[in-house]
């Protein structure tokens, strides 16, 4: 008895994966591609399919059906005067399709057999007709990408760039100029549909190209901004930036997002730490020693900020804005000092006024060199800066000047 429910259980087994093999070739058989899609489906997933690399396969050729069909009718409607609507949106989605379904297609072709060989069946017929049409996917990215399709264009694109490295084709399909622009769209489509990983992923593709460099850094940053929701996404998103500016310490975009990071509240003593380490690395950067400048002197050393944009201020002495902030740290500092010399008394020592005049002498030089070069302030505002450093020095001829071009606000 058991015997007999056994093969009962053997033979409904095997009619059920029959039932799934038909399937495939009962799509093949139907005209209708729509159609065909829908009966195949349940074959693609079911573990009772014994081959899925012929069921993927057909899937690919029954979406290629839509390309064809498509393309079949523009070239009947060039001798025709009333034309034939195109199905457009089917054309490109069943390219997109086509491919996907291939990829999967090729994951089982090149399976080994039962004897441990690797025998594709499909790789040749499918390479071979899809690199044909691999330009098919840009068209529809820019279509999607034009309906503001951002989800749809982002896999348009992306199925163009991830082609390129499909061991279907064999490295067959150069990665140029063509390849990393198509990244950089696909990473733009992935930050416009919120898809962040994907946008990092294709953007940090398009980082390999001098053309498409910026734009992907831009994307890059602002695709990791926005997945930083815990302090965990905050240190990857550092570890990110770090790892970039490793690579390339020529590249002041990466300097600006780190600063950018490091600039928020409550990283002060980081920033200056990290920056203390990467002029060690650098020392001929100036935005580096600018940063360094900028960290020390929010947290009130004012004579090591000094030190800082010195440094900056000698590899570029053309950087007006380290400059002034070189000018407002010294006023800072001898500000500080005449507070700490003076004490509960309020008076200074002749000596110690030599040495609180000293360092307004020194931020004048450089704030009155300022005022000349940007009469207007349309850099940096040095009017009331320059003013303390009048009203420090006692020259109240000078400070009255001032206080007309600020006119009563800063």
């Amino acid at each position: 008895m058991k015997k007999i429910m056994f093969m009962a259980v053997a033979l409904a087994s095997a009619a059920t994966a029959f039932a799934q093999d038909d399937l495939v070739k009962q799509a093949l058989k139907e005209k209708d591609p729509a159609q065909a899609v829908k009966i195949i489906t349940p074959a693609l997933t079911s573990d009772q399919t014994t081959n899925k690399a012929a069921a993927w396969g057909a899937l690919s050729d029954i979406q290629y059906q839509f390309y064809s069909n498509a393309y079949e009718q523009m070239v009947q409607n060039q001798f025709k005067t009333e034309k034939t609507p195109i199905d457009t949106i089917g054309m490109y989605n069943g390219v997109i399709e086509s491919f996907k379904a291939a990829f999967k297609c090729d994951e089982f072709d090149m399976q080994p057999n039962e004897k441990g060989k690797v025998k594709p069946k499909f790789r040749s017929k499918n390479a071979s007709r899809l690199s044909a049409v691999r330009n098919t996917l840009i068209d529809a990215g820019s279509y999607y990408y034009g309906a503001k399709e951002y989800g749809k264009a982002l896999d348009a694109w992306g199925v163009f760039v991830c082609s390129a490295d499909a061991p279907m084709f064999e490295g067959k399909i150069a990665k140029d100029s063509t390849y990393y622009l198509i990244a950089d769209y696909a990473a733009l489509a992935g930050y416009l549909s919120k898809n962040y990983d994907s946008a990092v992923k294709y953007a940090t593709i398009a980082l390999n190209d001098a053309k498409t460099k910026s734009e992907a850094l831009n994307i890059l940053f602002s695709s990791q901004k926005e997945t930083c929701k815990t302090k965990e996404d905050s240190v990857a998103y550092f570890n990110k930036l770090k790892e970039l500016r490793a690579k390339d310490q020529n590249e002041t975009q990466i300097l600006f997002a780190i600063n950018e990071y490091l600039s928020y509240p409550g990283r002060l003593a980081e920033k200056e730490a990290w920056c203390a380490e990467e002029v060690k690395k650098v020392p001929n950067d100036k935005y580096v020693w600018a940063f360094l400048g900028e960290a020390q002197m929010n947290q009130q050393k004012y004579a090591e900020a000094v030190a800082s944009f010195k440094k900056s201020f000698e590899v570029d002495p053309s950087f007006i804005e380290v400059e002034y902030n070189l000018g407002a740290s010294l006023v800072l500092q001898a500000t500080a000092m005449k507070d700490q010399l003076s004490g509960a008394t309020g008076r200074l020592s002749a000596a110690d006024a030599e040495k609180v005049k000293a360092i307004y002498t020194e931020a004048k030089t450089h704030l009155e060199k300022i005022k000349e070069a940007d009469p207007n302030r349309e850099k940096v505002n040095w009017a009331y800066t320059l003013y303390q450093v009048y009203y420090g020095l006692g020259d109240a001829e000078k400070a009255a000047e001032i206080e007309k071009i600020i006119g009563g606000g800063y």
